[in-house]
C-alpha cells in the first residue's frame, strides 16, 4: 500500500510538470528561455534591436553561457547602432502658398520601420509673410497613405500673426509612435485661422525629424 501511494505521487509530479512544460511558452522564439522569465522583456528588447538574433541557432539564446570580449565587442557595437538617432531634415523651396490648395509643405520621404519599433520626434517651423495681414495656423502633420490625408501630432497648432509685407513665424512639435513595417511621411501644415481669404506671398519652412528606439524617448 505504502508502494502504491509513492508510485500515484510520482505519477501526479510527472503530471504536473508535463502541464507546467506545455503551459510554457518560448520567450521571443527562443526555446531555452519561458516567456514567465522576468528577464524574457529584457530578451526581447535586445532582440527587437537586433542585439543578438540567438547563439548557435535563430531559436536559442544559451542564456548562461559565458560571453567573449569579441562577442561583447559586437553586441555593444549593435546597441550602439540601434540607440543611435536618425535625423532626416526637409526643407521647400521659398514662395507663395495658397492655403486652400497646398497646405502642406516641407513634406519628408517615407521612411520604412524595418528594424524595431521607433518614436519620432517632429520639429516643425514655418516664416510666411503675406500681401495683407493674416491669423494663420500651422502644426506638424504625418501621413500614412504618401499624402493623401494628414493626421496632426499636436492637438493644439500653433497660431501666429503675418502683418502685411511682413514676416511672421510659428513653430510646432510632435511625438509619435511608430510600429515596424510602417511608411509615415511628416509634413508641415498651415491653414487660414481668419477669415479672408488672403494667401501668403512668400514662405519658407524647416522639417526635422529625429526617430528612436520607442523606449528611449520619454
Amino acid at each position: 500500500m505504502h508502494v502504491r501511494r509513492i508510485v500515484l505521487a510520482l505519477v501526479a509530479a510527472a503530471g504536473v510538470l508535463v502541464v507546467s512544460q506545455a503551459q510554457a511558452a518560448p520567450c521571443a522564439g527562443f526555446t531555452d528561455v519561458d516567456d514567465t522569465s522576468p528577464f524574457c522583456p529584457n530578451v526581447e528588447w535586445l532582440k527587437n534591436r537586433k542585439v543578438t538574433l540567438g547563439c548557435t541557432s535563430a531559436t536559442l539564446y544559451c542564456p548562461t553561457d559565458p560571453v567573449s570580449r569579441l562577442q561583447m565587442a559586437a553586441f555593444m557595437n549593435r546597441l550602439g547602432t540601434a540607440l543611435t538617432p536618425v535625423v532626416v531634415r526637409s526643407e521647400a523651396a521659398r514662395g507663395a502658398l495658397n492655403l486652400d490648395t497646398s497646405p502642406v509643405v516641407c513634406q519628408s520621404a517615407d521612411p520604412l520601420v524595418a528594424d524595431y519599433p521607433r518614436r519620432a520626434l517632429v520639429d516643425a517651423q514655418l516664416s510666411a509673410n503675406a500681401a495683407a495681414g493674416v491669423d494663420i495656423g500651422m502644426r506638424a502633420v504625418m501621413s500614412t497613405n504618401a499624402g493623401a490625408s494628414w493626421t496632426p501630432l499636436s492637438t493644439v497648432q500653433s497660431l501666429t500673426y503675418v502683418p502685411a509685407a511682413q514676416w511672421g513665424q510659428a513653430s510646432d512639435v510632435g511625438t509619435i509612435n511608430l510600429a515596424v513595417g510602417q511608411t509615415v511621411r511628416f509634413g508641415v501644415q498651415a491653414t487660414r485661422s481668419s477669415a479672408g481669404a488672403t494667401n501668403l506671398s512668400d514662405s519658407r519652412c524647416m522639417l526635422r525629424t529625429i526617430t528612436m528606439g520607442s523606449e528611449d524617448i520619454p
